[in-house]
């Protein structure tokens, strides 16, 4: 049985055969991580826990972003031809539990305030399929390129943003929210009637 190395005339110690095909492996193994980070991107943070307030953007007070996107029916929303109403933008993605569990209530409250639901990264028919599986009325828009979350700064769901009929954004809320905070947050946007 041969040694696993051997010292050479010139004095230096060689090492056998066995370490290529473990520093083989150890390459390929690097090499497959690192390209599935390429290929999918860093994961981003996904629980409303997960990300602090203070990294959420526009902040209250500031101007609402635009943008225009197509809702799942294919027509055209734009948040700049909303002004004039107050408009609650609830950033959420089918996959998520949370978002589900507070749908009802949004739902109740589409009623009251125009509701405008951004999907993270999402395509219009996997967002279609869902709406229609949950008989939602509320308006749906895919982002599937990030382009509307990126312009918010928000990356965890669900995230809410309450604007006024100013077209500022008056608060902002991240994770769930039960129906006490989403009559108190839509208070804070509601034109009075009378």
């Amino acid at each position: 049985m041969p040694e696993p190395w051997s010292v050479s005339a010139d004095g230096a110690v060689k090492r056998g055969r066995r370490l290529f095909p473990v520093l083989g492996l150890v390459v390929v193994t690097v090499l497959i991580v690192a390209g599935v980070f390429v290929v999918q991107g860093v994961p981003e943070p996904t629980s409303a826990a997960s990300v602090s307030a203070d990294e959420v953007g526009p902040k209250v007070g500031a101007e609402a972003p635009d943008f225009k996107a197509l809702d799942i029916e294919g027509n055209p929303v734009t948040l700049s031809e909303l002004k004039g109403q107050p408009v609650w933008l609830l950033f959420q993605a089918t996959w998520c539990s949370s978002c589900r569990a507070e749908l009802p209530d949004v739902e109740a409250m589409s009623e009251r305030v125009e509701v405008v639901s951004i999907y993270l990264k999402e395509d219009r028919e996997t967002v279609s399929d869902y709406a229609q599986r949950l008989d939602l009325s509320i308006v749906s828009v895919p982002d599937p390129i990030g382009e509307i979350s990126l312009r918010y700064l928000t990356s965890s769901v669900p995230t809410h943003f309450f604007i006024d009929a100013d077209g500022k954004v008056a608060s902002v809320a991240k994770g769930v929210l039960s129906l006490a905070e989403m009559e108190e947050h839509l208070a804070g946007i509601e034109i009075p009637v009378g």
